[in-house]
């Protein structure tokens, strides 16, 4: 097994991958030249741009991972050709003009919930942000939809709110106690003031 690596969901030997990766890699190189020969230009390619409207992005996390996955050339934004939404994060997918592979490109962080499942900060910051303001998924995205980015499904945002409710829930009951301590400690420091004025 440690001569297999995987390619497409299976095991496949190094061999047999390597023969794929040629062939998808002769077929890439082919189809340019097609397309030079037939007078596409940067221009034409630009028009194929597949994102459109606004996103929510990690400037400095997207410029770290704009390099190619095999040639570690660096791509460029204008050549995705695809995008796979998650809520607010996107994976944008880009083709490398050097080795024509395509390298998938988080516009944001993620993180490990207790559950162990992988959430998007952005997901979990904006579902924060609607209930500590007081509004609701609906509200969000009216909000989301006048700036021209793409709304939360109802069944993301309930995914993201059970993620931050046992974290609100310890804080209030925390701020609870808090508020508690302190009336006590102000009642026994003025006892003696409070009994004269009894």
């Amino acid at each position: 097994m440690a001569t297999q690596t995987r390619f497409k969901g299976q095991f496949v030997k190094k061999k047999v991958l390597d023969k794929k990766l040629k062939a998808v890699y002769a077929m890439c190189r082919a189809n340019a030249a097609k397309r030079e020969e037939s007078g596409h230009n940067l221009h034409d390619r630009q028009q194929e741009f597949a994102v459109e409207g606004r996103r929510i992005v990690d400037l400095e996390y997207l410029a770290q991972q704009l390099k190619c996955i095999r040639c570690k050339k660096d791509i460029l934004l204008k050549k995705a050709v695809k995008e796979t939404r998650m809520g607010l994060n996107s994976i944008l997918h880009i083709a490398c003009d050097e080795c024509c592979s395509i390298t998938q490109v988080r516009t944001g962080k993620t993180h490990v919930t207790l559950e162990n499942k992988t959430h998007a900060d952005v997901n979990t910051k904006a579902v924060l942000g609607a209930v500590h303001s007081g509004i609701g998924e609906t509200a969000l995205n009216k909000l989301l939809n006048c700036l021209n980015i793409p709304t939360i499904g109802s069944h993301v945002f309930k995914k993201y709110e059970r993620e931050i409710g046992p974290a609100l829930e310890a804080a209030a009951k925390d701020s609870c106690r808090r508020a508690a301590e302190e009336e006590k400690k102000l009642v026994i420091e003025n006892m003696e003031r409070l009994c004269q004025e009894l």
